[in-house]
């Protein structure tokens, strides 16, 4: 998608325009059951997209519908206190799919 902003090696994501976008989520955990991943929206986690990892390690994912402004900034984050670990190099350890829909 034309004008998204991700700069290699940061948390954030910022879409250029308004609208609907889907967006899936992905991490691949070797450990952290119970932790939680969620989008945040401008520092503010979206109450829709909280997905908590019931198994010890694999993939934990979720799909949210979002209705963003032109300039908001999108993090995946741990929403919880319990700590997880990502799976290393050359594993996906987070993966983020922003597509515009309208």
């Amino acid at each position: 998608m034309a004008g998204v902003t991700h700069t290699a090696g940061t948390t954030t994501v910022t879409v250029p325009t308004a609208g609907v976008y889907q967006i899936d989520y992905y991490v691949t955990i070797t450990a952290g059951i119970g932790a939680s991943i969620a989008i945040a929206v401008n520092g503010t986690v979206d109450p829709s997209t909280p997905v908590t990892a019931l198994v010890a390690t694999g993939e934990v994912s979720g799909t949210a519908m979002l209705t963003l402004a032109a300039g908001d900034v999108l993090t995946l984050r741990n929403n919880s206190a319990v700590a997880l670990t990502l799976a290393l190099a050359p594993s996906v350890g987070a993966q983020f799919n922003i597509i515009e829909l309208g």
